[in-house]
Formats: C-alpha cells, sequence, structure tokens
C-alpha cells in the first residue's frame, strides 16, 4: 500500500510538474501569436495608406492634368521667350523674376485675376507681388497702432478707430475699463477702410448681448453660410453712441456700424453716406513672398440687408470740419 501511495504521489507529482510547464509554454505560445499579429496588422495599415496615397496623388495629376500640359508647353518650351519676359516683368516685376517654371503659377493668377477685375471691377481680387504684401500688412499694423482715446468732457470720450483690425481689437479690449468710466462714446470711423470680421465681431461683442445678431455670411457654398450672434455680455454701456462716418468708411466698419444700430437704441451716426463694401475677401501667402486675395463672400447686416455699392446713410447729414462739436451738441440735446 505504501509502494501504491507512493507511486500515485510521484504520478501526481509529475503530472502536476507537466501542467505547470505546459501553462507557461501555452501562455508564451499565445504571446508569440499576439506579437506575429502586430506585425501584420502594421502592415496592413501601411498596405492601405500607400493605396490612399497613390489614389489621391492619381486624382491630383488628373484633376490638375490639363494645367500641367499647358504649363509645360509654355513655362519651358515656348519659342518666344522675349514675349514671356515681357509679360512676367509686367505682372511680377522684374526683382520678383526667378524662372520661368518658379514664377508661372504667380503670372497666370496675376493675369486671372487682373482679367477679373476688368469684367466686373471687383478690386480686391488680385495677385500681391512680395514687396505689395508686405507693405499692406506694415501699413495695417501701423494703422491699428495709431488707435487712441481721449476725454472731450467729463462725461463724453473720443475713441478714433483708423481701421479694424488686431491692433484696434487689441486697443479696445485693453482700454475697455477705462472708456466705460465715461457716460457718453464718440466712436470716430471715417476713414476707417475695415479689416478683418473676426475682428470686427470682437469689437461689437464689447457693446452687444450674447445671441444678438452682428450679421450674416452668404458663401457659394450654402452649407458653410452663416448667422453671425455675438457673445458678448454689454461690457461697454453708455448712455449715447455718437458714430462718426464719412465716404471712407468701408467694409468692416460699416459692419459695426449696422451691428451696433441694430442691437442698441442709444447709437445716433453723423456724417456721410458710407463707401458701400457689403463683399468679404480672404488672403491666402503663396510661395516666394507672393499673396492671393480673392471675394469669396456677401456680406450683410443684422436685418439681411445688403450695403454693397449702396452704403450707409447718416441719421445727421454733416460734412463740416466741425463734426465732433456737432456730436457733442447732440449728446448735450
Amino acid at each position: 500500500m505504501q509502494n501504491m501511495d507512493s507511486e500515485d504521489k510521484t504520478e501526481n507529482t509529475s503530472a502536476s510538474s507537466i501542467e505547470q510547464q505546459t501553462q507557461p509554454e501555452a501562455k508564451k505560445k499565445k504571446r508569440n501569436r499576439k506579437y506575429r499579429q502586430v506585425p501584420a496588422l502594421r502592415y496592413s495599415f501601411f498596405k492601405f495608406g500607400f493605396f490612399l496615397f497613390f489614389i489621391l496623388t492619381a486624382l491630383l495629376i488628373y484633376s490638375n492634368y490639363n494645367y500641367m500640359i499647358f504649363k509645360f508647353l509654355i513655362a519651358d518650351n515656348y519659342i518666344y521667350t522675349d514675349t514671356l519676359d515681357e509679360l512676367y516683368i509686367e505682372i511680377i516685376g522684374e526683382e520678383n523674376f526667378r524662372g520661368y517654371r518658379r514664377n508661372f503659377d504667380h503670372v497666370v493668377i496675376g493675369v486671372f485675376t487682373e482679367r477679373l477685375r476688368s469684367i466686373n471691377d471687383d478690386r480686391y481680387t488680385r495677385l500681391y507681388t512680395p514687396e505689395r504684401y508686405r507693405l499692406i500688412r506694415e501699413i495695417e499694423r501701423a494703422d491699428g497702432a495709431a488707435a487712441r482715446m481721449e476725454e472731450l468732457t467729463p462725461d463724453t470720450v473720443y475713441v478714433i478707430l483708423p481701421n479694424i483690425s488686431t491692433g484696434t481689437r487689441s486697443f479696445m479690449l485693453s482700454n475697455a475699463d477705462a472708456i466705460n468710466e465715461f457716460d457718453n462714446l464718440v466712436l470716430d470711423l471715417r476713414g476707417n477702410y475695415g479689416g478683418l470680421l473676426m475682428d470686427f465681431h470682437r469689437i461689437a461683442e464689447l457693446f452687444t448681448q450674447r445671441g444678438d445678431v452682428l450679421g450674416h455670411e452668404v458663401y457659394r457654398l450654402p452649407l458653410i453660410s452663416r448667422t453671425v450672434t455675438s457673445g458678448g455680455s454689454g461690457q461697454l454701456e453708455f448712455d449715447n453712441i455718437i458714430i462718426l462716418q464719412d465716404d471712407n468708411t468701408a467694409s468692416s466698419a460699416e459692419g459695426l456700424i449696422s451691428a451696433l444700430k441694430a442691437n442698441l437704441d442709444n447709437v445716433t451716426t453723423i456724417g456721410s453716406r458710407t463707401f458701400g463694401k457689403g463683399i468679404g475677401q480672404v488672403t491666402f501667402p503663396l510661395l516666394d513672398g507672393f499673396a492671393v486675395k480673392a471675394t469669396i463672400m456677401q456680406i450683410t447686416g443684422p436685418d439681411n440687408t445688403s450695403i454693397n455699392r449702396i452704403g450707409i446713410e447718416p441719421d445727421i447729414l454733416h460734412e463740416g470740419d466741425d463734426i465732433i462739436d456737432a456730436a457733442l451738441e447732440i449728446i448735450r440735446q
């Protein structure tokens, strides 16, 4: 019996030992299968990515086939190079010429946008040379930095915004508390040629309440057309807001006037009819310092009325140099 028990114990011990050896081996095999699956999965993703890249490249080439052939024929093979030289210099300037192929796209954009302007008088859609693009941005920054405020009377503050830009937006935001200490505001938008829509919206939010309609943006693609509403809380509050305007008040500055007039009941405009620019553009930088600007949207006021080529009539027509005195007289009344 003792021998049988000993044999049973030996068998049990051997079985237990085999089972203990088998479990790690099974786990090891399972891990190996798992690790073999990872490279296979990565390889599948790689194949899919390569296939997708190939398809997109083929579509890109196909969709631009005509242009690529035209560019190859003209930029690389056209024999009348004197004519090419004359055209390139006319469109981009001799100082920006880097080669027929390298500047071909710039010349095509310049010629095409020039033709558009000649047909519909859209003077905003254009090619910017590097020099002009730098100049435009420098002027915008300088004008934005010229924004200022001053006290006209103990209860009236005068604020002049030369444009609607990052600079004037920052000026309004940083001086909001100081401006708000006065009971009345004279906002001078004469000569304000506008600027970025997002800056106009941010400035308007200082005066308006959340949900107030600031305007509408209408694109060719209805899906991205939108109604712009305020996210503000009426931080700036006045008894009277007098806006000075003239025939050079344009674009986003006109949008600001429309938004304040539609949402506040204490706004009076004085001066002359504004410029009437109810369209919007976008500017994209290009290679070699160039940029292209194109009209891509129509902009209407809160009541969905367009002022494009119409302008905004003032509440009070005034064309004298004493317009600030006239604004103070309105407040006194």
